[in-house]
Formats: C-alpha cells, sequence, structure tokens
C-alpha cells in the first residue's frame, strides 16, 4: 500500500501485490491502477510515458487508457483495470482478485483426460 502523496501525477510506479505487477498512478489527484504487463509481449508499462491518461509500452509503443484499459485504436484489446480506493489517512488501497492456486501437472494431465479446458493452466 503507498500514501497518495508517494504518487506523482501522470508518473508510473510499479508494485507488486497479491504476486501480480501493478502499475499505480495519480491522474487529476485520483490514483489509477492497471496490470504492469503488456499483453503483447510481457515488457512492464510502468517502465513507458503516461500522457493524457494513457501508457505508452516502452517495447513497440501501444498506448493503453489508464481509466478503461483499452489499446487505443484497438479497444478488443486491453489490459485489466483494478479498483483504488483511499483510506481516511490518504492510504490507496488496490482491490486485487486472488490468484487460484497453480495446478501440478498430474492435476492437469488429469482434467485433460477428463476433456476440461485446461488452456489456461
Amino acid at each position: 500500500m503507498l500514501h497518495l502523496d508517494e504518487l506523482h501525477e501522470s508518473r508510473a510506479h510499479r508494485v507488486v501485490l497479491s504476486g501480480q505487477p501493478i502499475l499505480l498512478t495519480k491522474i487529476d489527484g485520483e490514483p489509477h491502477a492497471i496490470t504492469d504487463i503488456c499483453p503483447h509481449n510481457g515488457s512492464s508499462l510502468s517502465e513507458g510515458v503516461i500522457k493524457d491518461g494513457c501508457v505508452t509500452c516502452p517495447a513497440h509503443l501501444w498506448r493503453f487508457s489508464i481509466h478503461d484499459g483499452e489499446r487505443q485504436g484497438t479497444p478488443e484489446v486491453r489490459v485489466r483495470v483494478y479498483p483504488t480506493r483511499l483510506t481516511a489517512d490518504n492510504w490507496v488501497e488496490v482491490e486485487t482478485p486472488e490468484v487460484a492456486p497453480a495446478r501440478s501437472l498430474r492435476e492437469t494431465l488429469l482434467a485433460h483426460a477428463r476433456g476440461e479446458d485446461v488452456s489456461g493452466y
């Protein structure tokens, strides 16, 4: 958790919460959080530039909205946006989903043998 004063306007701050890399920034005084991983090749978005409410990936210049995660010009490509809230003392809290424990190779093979979709494992 960070204090709102530690975030600078339109500058990326990378944190890892619940094992997930997250880009935190402040836009118009409000905290925002998106995934820090570009869906194209896994580059860290926090190493990019934030301007006009968008972060530009440093690897290939894709631009993502900090507000809704959409890639500019290709809205079907997006990054995850995490809800944020401020505590009474102006600490930034980020709501991250729980990460399911990884299946073992044995569990994955058994699920595959049962005909279950294992593409996400």
